[in-house]
């Protein structure tokens, strides 16, 4: 049986606990409170394919204008501008929230169709972008957005399965960004149920003090080392650590 192929995250502390990274050309979702780090996830995972790992990215925004997130990620010293211009990064702003009415999927610099806003519609967009710089990588954050378009869970959940499964055929290994209303999340949206991996990003308050926890919910594929780990977002980015080290450093 031949194994798994291997992508890196470029997080620290993460490929070794996944017996050497995300299994390829794969969907998994990310899911978080707002503030928890979810988008720098992405944007890690999208930066150090290209600088580090020589793999082209997507980055798709459903909300947040691309050059907001762009200027947000020069914190970390992390240029996307200058990697979309190099063509190793297409950012697409994907919102249905468009400066001018007419409902078009925008790339900055262009127009990229006019496809009705559902995921018939994004996977057309994704397929266009990911040619311009034969991307292997593909993050979008997140689809909040486009559930609202779907009458019933049943649909939503139907038409999900058929998009993760094109992102797949298209041999992207993609992050789905998915928000959730607590800090502890005890309750699974179809953005997580139908993905081959999911990582949770937990806010743990007790007596006083605070520990980020992200718990590898499930990966397909993968002998996970440990479930729960520590992690914190240090000037160079989303790092993990030793659960144990995490906890004696707040008691001391």
């Amino acid at each position: 049986m031949s194994e798994t192929a291997k992508v890196k995250t470029g997080i620290p502390g993460l490929d070794e606990n996944l017996e050497g990274g995300l299994p390829r050309n794969y969907v998994h979702s990310i899911v978080g409170a707002p503030g928890t780090g979810k988008t720098i996830f992405g944007a890690q995972f999208l930066y150090r394919g290209v600088t580090q790992f020589a793999e082209n990215g997507l980055y798709v925004s459903l909300e947040e204008p691309t050059h907001s997130f762009a200027n947000n990620m020069m914190r970390f010293n992390w240029n996307m501008f200058d990697l979309e211009s190099q063509g190793k990064l297409v950012m697409v702003d994907a919102s249905p929230q468009q400066d001018e009415p007419g409902g078009e999927f925008k790339i900055r610099g262009g127009v990229l169709g006019t496809e009705k806003f559902d995921f018939d519609g994004l996977i057309g967009v994704i397929a266009n972008a990911r040619k311009r710089v034969a991307a292997k990588r593909c993050v979008i954050d997140s689809l909040v957005a486009i559930r609202g378009v779907y009458e019933s869970s049943a649909e939503f959940g139907f038409k999900l399965l058929q998009f993760y499964r094109a992102l797949s055929e298209l041999e992207l290994t993609s992050l789905i960004l998915t928000e959730s209303p607590t800090e502890k999340i005890n309750t699974y949206g179809s953005e997580t149920i139908l993905a081959q991996g999911s990582f949770l990003l937990h806010t743990d308050r007790d007596r006083g003090t605070t520990t980020q926890l992200l718990e590898i919910q499930k990966m397909r594929g993968v002998r996970v080392q440990k479930r729960i780990v520590s992690y914190r977002i240090t000037a160079d980015g989303f790092e993990l650590r030793p659960l144990e080290a995490a906890y004696r450093a707040e008691e001391g």
